[in-house]
């Protein structure tokens, strides 16, 4: 398996000597806002919860995930985070023939892996190209479907690249994985920036599609560990039944119902995150040889320019004494060793970033 987040923060801060609330964690695409006011203040009033068992049903987090959505009840389940399902869906749909979009979220592969089901054919990739600014190209993907897979596991949009796939394009790929019987993985854990994208209206209707949602990015929850799946009742039921009891803890039920019912700071999270985005790419394109991609989620792939002489794994290094994390994409499939992703901050870090980069380049021989 791959480190998670190459050295995570903890071990850096050991190494380096530097307090973790020195740091400014670049690698980690968490809403720079943090977690809702109204999310914590209902955290501190119910400490108490710790006392009991959380209701293993998750129900009031459900009823409001399914008005927060306009769907059925029964077409939601929630999990401790997002990558409990991922680990999960090799064993309860029994998949043997998995095909995955690159380069993307590389937990799909590490759970295929783990798995005899994984093993029996084999992980195939279909890779989407530099040269093409990492577009899926969905006409070639339409084609794949028919070459007797059972899965296609799919990100949007993707990690890391930021990259959106239209709906309508989303549409014709999940008739032809209905028709090639294939499972549709769906990954919209940084959907909520461009909701409009979603296919969670097709998931009750379709016997083929899984959503999987994350309430750890946008709502600033990575601490509590919770997401949730959208698919059509009967997939439900299925996932339901191989569910372990009391996996998402009873604070992390309350801070996710809470932060669903703040709208208003959901649409500041928006806002800021669409404003300091483009500010962002602006700042990186003024220092030479970086090029940022356009990207629909919180965070920015950037490659660096081989005139540089640098990798992304050396740039990383050199931004650590300061006090900044980045995440350089080695462990990515089917990227160069110059691409890192950095998430979108505040306006204040962001600057700190660009400022740093730009006097990392001059320092350099």
């Amino acid at each position: 398996m791959n480190q998670i987040h190459n050295r995570n923060t903890y071990e850096i801060s050991r190494q380096f000597g530097l307090n973790l609330d020195e740091m400014v964690d670049f690698s980690a695409s968490i809403n720079p806002l943090g977690l809702s006011k109204k999310a914590e203040k209902k955290l501190r009033e119910n400490l108490a919860a710790v006392l009991h068992y959380p209701d293993p049903q998750c129900s009031a987090l459900i009823k409001t995930l399914a008005q927060f959505h306009g769907l059925g009840e029964d077409q939601i389940l929630i999990g401790a985070g997002s990558t409990e399902f991922i680990y999960a869906l090799p064993h309860v749909l029994k998949i043997q023939r998995p095909l995955i979009v690159t380069p993307t979220f590389r937990e799909y592969e590490n759970a295929l892996e783990r798995t005899a089901e994984g093993q029996t054919g084999g992980v195939h990739y279909f890779e989407t190209q530099e040269e093409d600014g990492f577009e899926l190209n969905v006409e070639s993907l339409l084609f794949a479907l028919t070459r007797g897979y059972d899965a296609l596991f799919l990100c949007n949009p993707n990690n890391p690249t930021g990259i959106r796939t239209e709906k309508k394009d989303l549409r014709k790929i999940l008739v032809q994985a209905e028709r090639q019987k294939v499972w549709l993985i769906l990954d919209e854990a940084f959907i909520d920036f461009t909701e409009e994208e979603s296919m969670k209206e097709e998931a009750g209707a379709s016997s083929r599609l899984v959503i999987l949602r994350s309430l750890t990015t946008f709502f600033a929850l990575p601490g509590l560990r919770v997401g949730y799946m959208i698919s059509n009742p009967q997939v439900i039921k299925k996932f339901h039944q191989a569910k372990e009891p009391w996996r998402v803890n009873a604070l992390a039920q309350v801070a996710a119902v809470e932060s669903l019912k703040d709208r208003a700071y959901i649409a500041r999270t928006k806002e800021l995150v669409n404003r300091e985005r483009e500010r962002l790419i602006h700042g990186l394109r003024s220092i030479p040889g970086f090029i940022p991609y356009p990207s629909a989620a919180n965070f920015l792939l950037v490659q660096l320019h081989p005139s540089l002489n640098m990798s992304a794994a050396g740039l990383r290094e050199n931004l650590i004494p300061h006090g900044l994390l980045i995440r350089d994409c080695n462990s990515f499939h089917h990227i160069g060793p110059f691409f890192f992703r950095i998430a979108v901050r505040s306006r204040k870090e962001n600057s700190v970033l660009v400022k740093i980069l730009r006097q990392v380049c001059k320092d350099m021989p």
